[in-house]
């Protein structure tokens, strides 16, 4: 998956994510979304590897990026059980 492709599949998680309560923000530096709680709250970083959306690498979560839904309900549930989140840099 290229650039262009990870940036629409991200493109993507973002509009699911839209209405969730989260703050998601794009990263210009690199393809990822910046996804937090709150706006003071620490931040996930959500990737692409391998055809996947990753947020917990040390937990070896992924989700398809075909299913953009489907991720956004898992990191919505995710960051709701959470007080505290570390900084996961995928």
């Amino acid at each position: 998956m290229d650039s262009e492709q990870k940036i629409r599949a991200l493109t993507d998680l973002c509009q699911a994510l839209a209405g969730s309560g989260l703050h998601v923000g794009l990263s210009d530096a690199r393809p990822a979304l910046s996804v937090r709680a709150s706006l003071t709250g620490d931040r996930i970083w959500i990737g692409i590897e391998d055809d996947a959306f990753v947020w917990r690498r040390s937990e070896k979560v992924r989700y398809a990026v075909g299913d953009p839904a489907g991720a956004a309900a898992e990191i919505t549930a995710y960051l709701g059980g959470r007080t505290e989140v570390p900084d996961a840099r995928p």
